[in-house]
Parts: C-alpha cells; sequence; structure tokens
C-alpha cells in the first residue's frame, strides 16, 4: 500500500480531531536487528516525533513490548510523548503513569522457565532467551529453520502447565515468542487507556496506530472507526493500511510533520 494513498486518507478523514499517533518500536519505528541491544531511534526519526509531539494538533506515542527503563534508553525525543512498555503493562504519560498490579505476578514462573531453558541453549545456535524481568523471550531470528522448531517445542513445553492454567500467555513475533503474565491486558487496552487522557485534554481524537507484528493487532482493533490503522509489514493483519517498513514510515511522518497532500 503506497504512503502517499494513506497520507492523503488521513488528511481527508481526520477533520478536525485531534491527531493521535502511536507506533510500535521495533520493525515500525526501527529496522529489526539480531541483537535487541542494537536498536535505536536515529536522529532523523527522533525529531520527527519530537516535531510532531510538539504541534498543538497532534500527540504522539510508542506502545512496545520493550520494557520502559529500556525505551528511555533507546527512544530518545526531545519532546514530552506517552510511552507504553511491557505490551502495554506499563504506561508513562505526561502528568500520569500507570503500571497493571498483576504485572509482576508470574516473575518467579518465568525466571524457572528461562533457568529450565539455559541448559539447552548450548545445543541450540542462533537462540536466546531475554530477560525482561517480568517476561522472558526466545529469540531465534538468527536460527537455522530445524533449530527454531527445536526451540520453540522446548519453550512452549517448559511453560505447558502454566500456559494451560491461565498463569502465563504466549505472545508470539517475528521469530520470537514471548511468555507475559496471564492477565487481560494488552497493546489495544494501553491504546484505550492513551487516547482517554488524551481526550480529556483535546477532545475527540482521531487515533492512528502503525505496528508492523502479530503483537500490534490488538492496537488496530482498539482503534475504532475514528481512526486508521497501518501495518508497517504483511506480518500484521487487520489493518485498513500497509507500508514497507520502517522507511516508509519515516516518509509518512515527514508528510503529516508537513501537513499538505
Amino acid at each position: 500500500m503506497d504512503v502517499d494513498l494513506a497520507f492523503r486518507a488521513l488528511h481527508e478523514r481526520q477533520a478536525r480531531r485531534h491527531l493521535l499517533l502511536l507506533f510500535d518500536f521495533d520493525g515500525t519505528l526501527c529496522p529489526f536487528s539480531p541483537d535487541p541491544e542494537a536498536v535505536y531511534l536515529t536522529p532523523a526519526v527522533s525529531r520527527l516525533l519530537g516535531s510532531l509531539a510538539c504541534k498543538p494538533a497532534s500527540t504522539v506515542g510508542i506502545i512496545s513490548g520493550r520494557r520502559l527503563p529500556d525505551l528511555h534508553k533507546r527512544a530518545r525525543v526531545a519532546r514530552e510523548i506517552y510511552l507504553a512498555g511491557f505490551h502495554g503493562l506499563e504506561i508513562e504519560a505526561p502528568g500520569a503513569a500507570f503500571m497493571h498490579p498483576d504485572a509482576a505476578a508470574a516473575t518467579p514462573l518465568m525466571r524457572a522457565i528461562a533457568d529450565s531453558m539455559q541448559s539447552c541453549l548450548p545445543a541450540l545456535p542462533g537462540v536466546f532467551i531475554e530477560d525482561k524481568v517480568f517476561s522472558i523471550a526466545l529469540h531465534y531470528r538468527e536460527a537455522a529453520e530445524d533449530i527454531r522448531i527445536a526451540a520453540r517445542d522446548r519453550f512452549l513445553a517448559a511453560a505447558k502447565t502454566d500456559l494451560e492454567a491461565g498463569r502465563l500467555r504466549a505472545l508470539p513475533g517475528a521469530c520470537v515468542i514471548e511468555l507475559l503474565p496471564g492477565v487481560a491486558w494488552n497493546k489495544g487496552r494501553a491504546l484505550e487507556w492513551i487516547r482517554e487522557r488524551v481526550e480529556e485534554i483535546h477532545g475527540p481524537t482521531f487515533s492512528v496506530y502503525i505496528g508492523d507484528d502479530v503483537t500490534d493487532e490488538d492496537a488496530f482493533r482498539a482503534v475504532g472507526p475514528h481512526g486508521m490503522t497501518i501495518a508497517a509489514s504483511d506480518r500484521a493483519a487487520g489493518a485498513e493500511f500497509r507500508v514497507d517498513g520502517p522507511e516508509s514510515v519515516r516518509r509518512l511522518m515527514q508528510l503529516i510533520d508537513r501537513g499538505t497532500p
């Protein structure tokens, strides 16, 4: 789907509503890297986010699977924006903050699963466990296909009892599976939390969410009829428009920043 087409639709449909622009981070604002530690906003994207955030007619935010302290390090923006980490379980807003009361409930379970996987990792080249304190993620982007299958099977088998009991939930993504607390909260609920606060200040919003993976589909569903959903890859289903990766997202941001079709 063409960037210009998405922008023209946004420009025509926004009317006089306040623009709420929300983005995923990895794969949307930044290209993927086999090493999660290597991912940072480029200066150009950081400047665009800051420019959009300082406009009185728009509010900007990022909703990521990364923890908030990690986002702070990687998403440096010179203006105040909304930041939601841990798939929305923690949110930092101008003058407000939110942490889901059950965010830490399953930490001992996940620590035990991570420990049980450590002995397997030497036999699974290209696979590693990322410890996010309140969640754990199995990454296998650099692994061969047979190793990927074996790693996923072992990881899910280690979590099987807790997944079936609802104490944990598994969230698949692009070459990653993350184990999260089994609570009814996701990026869509985070979007609603942010939108409610923005509308208290600015009135009705035209909400735009841009994401690239299955983890963003809850946010697509939460946008509703008074907004627009944009997939930044073909990994994510359910979006109205599609653009091709972070570079296309950057070009769309430039058009929105300029404000004319």
